[in-house]
């Protein structure tokens, strides 16, 4: 099992982060690193749990099977991982292993 099947996944400091959204996209400035990230609402909905809760990805995908009001398909799981391994590339959510 891969780290993104087992870790528990947490947002850093969001204190710092500076957020604009239009319509359903978002953009996120991290001033900790410089960069500027655009994601659209469904990224955007899944660093909102984390950020809310540290999570792993079946708590993120029950959450969003909650939200959503259905199940969440294989493929769409497999995009949820996705994207959060790409958060943890960004820097924007880190493992924490045990929380």
């Amino acid at each position: 099992m891969s780290l993104y099947e087992t870790a528990v996944f947490r947002v850093g400091d969001t204190a710092g982060f500076l957020w604009k959204n239009w319509d359903d996209a978002y953009v996120i400035f991290d001033p900790r690193s410089g960069h500027t990230q655009a994601m659209n609402i469904f990224a955007r909905e899944i660093l909102a749990i984390i950020e809310e809760k540290p999570s792993t990805l079946d708590q993120v995908c029950n959450e969003l099977e909650r939200v959503m009001e259905e199940k969440i398909s294989e493929d769409i799981r497999l995009n949820i991982r996705q994207t959060m391994a790409e958060f943890d590339k960004m820097g924007l959510i880190e493992p924490t292993y045990g929380q």
